[in-house]
């Protein structure tokens, strides 16, 4: 009973904040909910989203170009650039510094000042566009470009994909450029403290027989560090399925929902449109989602951990 004593307040207040909101959500996808509480459809909503609303479809195919686009890329740039901060060079401690301040800068005052550099055509004024002008290629709408970023650099030379070819749009593309720059330094910050913990030893060792480079990080430094590796990836994975204020704020009501991941989707209709109970369903949804996600990877990388 001690022991139960002791985990009793973590438990009401898990159970109070995680485990009734959650089986409160469900029980309010399961009705025709709009200010109030409507008749009980069953699963109507969640049928509703698979089958007779595209709006969800778009959402969700950016939520998924999202992930895939910021979640490996973060990790690579993360790891390489730490492996460099871990190395003895001249104001490390500046340089982590720097890095890390982008993740505790506000969301909000970071997107605007990206929009600001993003500025969209015909305006040439935006540093993005400068830039872009400067090296002789035409400005670019940038987060108001519903078109994909395979078809944009397709159609740059004369050919035309297929409309599944398309990719991301490039207004939510650059949401992912954003995305990755703030979340970088956490990685980096992460990594460093995982590659610290690697003996010197074992380098030495692996010096000795030879081994330098890339053999060396393959061989040694990420299995080593695969627990730290392994909890990104959950984390980092999670994070970009539930993204919202960077999409929020960046992305354009002017590209047709192309870069309006899911959570973003279930604020409008939620709040925006009212249906509350068909809004929990598609949160629901998301939830499953990220739980499938999550076990897929315990189960696939988790066997490559070495402790």
């Amino acid at each position: 009973m001690t022991g139960y004593l002791y985990v009793a307040p973590a438990t009401l207040i898990l159970a109070l904040f995680s485990v009734f909101p959650l089986g409160y959500a469900f029980y309010v996808s399961l009705h025709d909910w709009r200010l109030r509480k409507g008749e009980f459809v069953g699963l109507q909503n969640y049928i509703d989203a698979f089958s007779a609303d595209p709006q969800f479809g778009r959402a969700l195919l950016a939520t998924v170009w999202y992930v895939v686009g910021t979640v490996p890329v973060s990790l690579a740039l993360g790891l390489f650039i730490a492996n460099l901060l871990a190395g003895k060079i001249r104001g490390r401690a500046v340089y982590r510094t720097i890095y890390f301040l982008p993740y505790v800068t506000s969301v909000v005052a970071a997107a605007a000042v990206w929009m600001w550099l993003l500025y969209p055509a015909p305006a040439e004024w935006g540093l993005a566009n400068a830039a872009m002008k400067a090296i002789g290629l035409p400005p670019q709408a940038w987060v108001e470009e519903s078109k994909g970023i395979f078809r944009l650099v397709a159609e740059h030379w004369g050919w035309r994909p297929p409309a599944w070819a398309a990719g991301p749009s490039l207004s939510l593309v650059c949401v992912m450029a954003f995305s990755v720059w703030q979340a970088l330094g956490f990685d980096i910050v992460v990594l460093l403290a995982a590659l610290t913990t690697v003996p010197k030893e074992i380098y030495e060792a692996a010096a000795v027989d030879g081994a330098t480079g890339w053999r060396r990080m393959r061989r040694i430094t990420i299995p080593l560090i695969s627990p730290t590796l392994f909890f990104l990836s959950i984390v980092s994975t999670i994070r970009a399925f539930r993204v919202f204020n960077q999409v929020y704020i960046m992305a354009s009501k002017e590209t047709a929902g192309t870069a309006n991941t899911v959570t973003v989707y279930i604020f409008n209709t939620f709040y925006v449109g009212g249906r509350v109970g068909y809004g929990s369903a598609v949160a629901m949804v998301l939830f499953l989602i990220i739980l499938a996600v999550t076990l897929v990877q315990m189960r696939a990388l988790g066997a490559r951990v070495h402790y």
